[in-house]
């Protein structure tokens, strides 16, 4: 493995793994080893062993609860509102339809989402690199960004979509892996919409491709048409049943309408969260999130701006097949990055790394003296987060509940405190509102067609009224309150957006304040 390396930087030029002449048996083996040691990494992370599953939160919750909601016979956009298109909700409803509705579902999930692309980064960097090389990229990939955001919401899903289809294209551009890169991107958009942009950097590179080997342009339309009619076939068959049931229209104002006018309204969903979220330094846990957040910052989008320049500095004015496999990564990096420039939040921009991440190990081979002491760095990164990570998780204070869901850890006082609170005074079944983590966890069913609400534009004031009516409708009993609806600073900038007076007033007029956490949120139980 270090000949490999040594050879590799030496040359200045990554080669694949066949120039080297490994053996396909060598070849399984160290990727099976990888694979391995990601699922036993990541799995220490999001289990207790042998089997006690950490609490999902994050965005994930929402479409676990979405899941469950759907598991019930709601049916999105119609029932309950959301902004994404319908994969990530329709995956979880099967998940749920065939083990029932378990905590350990999104934690197996986050394991096999993480090895996947493990998987297939490595895949792709042995076409442009060594196979030393190529593990270091995935190794590196899930030691750092990935183990930094255990969040399995639409991102993620999007991201092995997209990269499986630049696996299938990067060997080259027959019309069959076309037509199946353009079903995998479609699956991709089925979960993020946004994703629609990776078809274009595609139809980008076929382009390129085209005019760097004066191929006669009937042959690129012929390859532009199989890319794009087997993506818009595989897309319109995903979203068929939703149109049919809740009308075209509709599936458009949220999916596009709502997004472009009303999702920036908070500012982590718009240009302003760039930079945010950084980690607390005075928190001994989140101390391992330093490196990756550092790490992404600086990689994207400089990696992509870095490997045109090379480009365009290369030696010879001739593009071989090994540039040709750089720009195909390179502009799937690059239009992936497009599609969540609009929002830049560093878990976005973790889940669009595995091309940077890529390129990065490959543009190291460049630099003999520097690239071989930031290899050698990396290699002992992947090491130290390796072992660190799951040391954290396994020495953390932690909790456990037994739940509808399954025996559950937390490692967030506030969190338990609250779901124990709640968990005493409900019944699976019975109606809740304000909480879709909560709702989630302990089987509640949500009254309304948000399971939460913000102080800002993105709840738009008909979701208010209809919650207010919820709540009278079903006499629900309890209704949580986070201490963000109060006093969060972008709501006040924008109190023209604020269009919950009225539901504060029905709760003080209806309800009690039974509880107030820890973290500021309160718990309000009705009275009438």
């Amino acid at each position: 493995m270090q000949e490999l390396q040594q050879d590799q930087l030496r040359t200045g030029r990554s080669r694949p793994v066949e120039a080297v002449g490994l053996a396909a048996t060598s070849k399984r083996a160290w990727l099976t080893l990888a694979i391995f040691l990601s699922c036993l990494f990541l799995y220490l992370q999001v289990f207790v062993p042998p089997s006690t599953a950490r609490l999902a939160t994050g965005d994930q919750a929402i479409y676990l609860n979405n899941g469950a909601r759907m598991l019930a016979g709601e049916m999105i956009y119609r029932d309950y509102d959301h902004f994404t298109l319908p994969g990530t909700d329709v995956t979880y409803m099967a998940l749920f339809r065939l083990f029932g509705v378990r905590a350990w579902i999104p934690q197996a999930v986050l394991i096999v989402l993480g090895t996947s692309l493990v998987w297939l980064i490595v895949v792709v960097s042995t076409k442009v690199m060594t196979l030393a090389s190529s593990l270091l990229a995935g190794l590196l990939f899930v030691t750092l960004p990935f183990s930094s955001w255990l969040d399995a919401s639409h991102h993620w899903y999007t991201t092995v979509g997209t990269t499986a289809a630049l696996a299938v294209l990067l060997e080259k551009r027959s019309s069959a892996r076309l037509i199946a890169a353009g079903v995998l991107l479609g699956v991709a958009t089925f979960f993020t919409q946004s994703a629609v942009l990776c078809v274009v950097g595609f139809a980008v590179f076929l382009l390129w491709e085209h005019r760097v080997e004066k191929t006669p342009r009937t042959l690129l339309l012929e390859k532009e048409g199989a890319l794009l009619v087997s993506f818009l076939t595989t897309l319109t068959a995903c979203l068929a049943y939703f149109v049919w049931r809740v009308g075209l229209r509709r599936l458009f104002y949220f999916t596009v309408v709502f997004v472009v006018k009303y999702y920036p309204a908070d500012w982590f969903n718009n240009w302003r969260v760039y930079g945010a979220g950084r980690p607390q330094l005075h928190n001994w846990t989140t101390w391992p999130d330093v490196p990756a957040f550092a790490f992404i910052h600086l990689l994207i989008p400089l990696i992509y701006i870095l490997v045109f320049v090379r480009y365009a500095r290369r030696s010879s004015s001739s593009v071989d097949q090994q540039w040709k496999r750089l720009m195909l990564i390179n502009l799937t990096g690059f239009f992936l990055f497009l599609s969540i420039a609009s929002a830049p939040a560093y878990t976005r921009l973790y889940a669009v790394s595995p091309p940077a991440v890529i390129l990065l190990v490959w543009l190291l081979n460049f630099s003999p003296k520097f690239g071989h002491g930031v290899v050698r760095l990396l290699w002992a990164m992947v090491l130290i987060m390796g072992i660190t990570r799951p040391l954290v998780t396994q020495l953390r204070s932690k909790a456990y509940l037994d739940l509808p869901t399954g025996r559950t850890a937390f490692f967030e006082p506030p969190i338990y405190d609250k779901c124990k609170w709640v968990l005493e005074r409900t019944r699976p079944g019975e109606y809740f509102f304000g909480d879709h983590q909560i709702a989630f966890t302990l089987r509640l069913r949500n009254a309304a067609r948000v399971a939460f609400l913000r102080p800002t534009d993105y709840t738009r004031p008909e979701e208010v009224e209809d919650a207010m009516e919820a709540l009278q409708k079903f006499q629900v009993r309890f209704v949580s309150w986070y201490i963000g609806l109060d006093g969060e600073k972008d709501a006040a900038r924008h109190p023209e957006g604020n269009h919950l007076a009225p539901i504060r007033q029905y709760l003080h007029e209806h309800y009690r304040l039974a509880q107030t956490f820890s973290n500021g949120d309160q718990m309000w139980e009705r009275t009438r």
